[in-house]
């Protein structure tokens, strides 16, 4: 009799155990899919508001020939500096506006390049203040006949000085 007993104990904790860990992964399973559902829901959300707000408008850049100027010379003696130059406009209209007058801002871009020494343009400090430089002399120069120009960025696509 012992031996039936502990049969059916044995057989009685086994169902247990059995019950217990489908319980847990029917609980687990619920879970899972219920956050999964508001992650899918959060994200339509984040998709909707993402839809109603206007997008960027992307930059829109304008390639310059490139550049050869002599630099001001210095202790090494005559130094020349061959530069690429892209602008990042904010707006169509002034790329137009550039295209225009584009010797005046060629001749604008000799003028302050050429005033440049060559030991203050070979550290990446000097070409970040070269491109400062250059973005406010053209937008300058362009404010006087063209309000709306929008010029971001000055861009060096080359730069090699000698």
């Amino acid at each position: 009799m012992d031996m039936a007993k502990s049969r059916r104990l044995f057989w009685l904790l086994v169902m247990l155990v059995i019950l217990a860990s489908s319980a847990a992964a029917a609980a687990i399973y619920v879970l899972l899919n219920h956050q999964g559902a508001a992650t899918a829901h959060a994200g339509e959300v984040v998709e909707a508001s993402a839809e109603e707000t206007p997008e960027a408008a992307d930059p829109i850049y304008l390639e310059l020939k490139p550049f050869t100027v002599n630099l001001a010379e210095d202790d090494n003696g005559p130094r020349m500096l061959y530069v690429g130059i892209t602008l990042q406009l904010g707006t169509e209209a002034s790329s137009a506006a550039i295209e225009r007058e584009r010797p005046l801002v060629r001749n604008r871009l000799m003028l302050m390049l050429s005033g440049r020494k060559a030991e203050d343009l070979v550290t990446p400090q000097g070409k970040e203040q070269l491109a400062t430089d250059l973005t406010t002399g053209l937008s300058e120069l362009l404010a006087d006949t063209h309000s709306a120009v929008n010029i971001n960025r000055v861009l060096f696509t080359e730069f090699i000085v000698q």
